[in-house]
């Protein structure tokens, strides 16, 4: 007996055509249903506004494998993560494209990367901006901020 074929399911939120800019205040998810490189469906959810937590557990409850977002706050992707969810973060574009883009493995192009982003968020690096000085090998000096209201 042969296993039953691996389904993938992929969410975007959409905001007009377009990746929305922050996650967790989507109004819309697109969930494509994928088998063996070939679509089998999809459906577009309405989100109401919720807690992390909340929104969290209706991803999850979707049984999306993967989801493809522009921005998102750390609480809730620790939580998407910690319900098996893969998150692939700082992407933008046309919902259709990025789509595409990421099913044929071409999703870490610059056209697909959020403004200011750096793109090593796909090796597993935190996605940081880089001064002039970091980027020729040049120690960089980090200042840090003191309090200076006035009491």
């Amino acid at each position: 007996m042969t296993p039953a074929p691996v389904m993938t399911l992929i969410a975007v939120p959409n905001c007009q055509g377009r990746v929305s800019p922050v996650l967790d205040t989507a109004v819309r998810l697109l969930v494509v249903t994928r088998r063996r490189g070939e679509e089998l469906g999809r459906k577009e959810f309405v989100l109401s506004p919720l807690p992390p937590e909340a929104l969290a557990r209706s991803v999850a409850e979707l049984r999306v494998n993967v989801l493809l977002c522009a921005a998102l706050s750390e609480s809730l992707l620790r939580l998407l993560e910690q319900s098996g969810v893969r998150v692939v973060p700082h992407v933008c574009g046309d919902v259709e494209d990025v789509l595409r883009a990421y099913c044929c493995g071409r999703l870490n192009q610059p056209q697909f990367r959020m403004p200011g982003c750096w793109g090593r968020h796909l090796g597993g690096d935190c996605c940081q901006r880089q001064s002039h000085s970091a980027r020729a090998g040049k120690p960089v000096v980090k200042h840090t901020r003191t309090n200076t209201s006035v009491r």
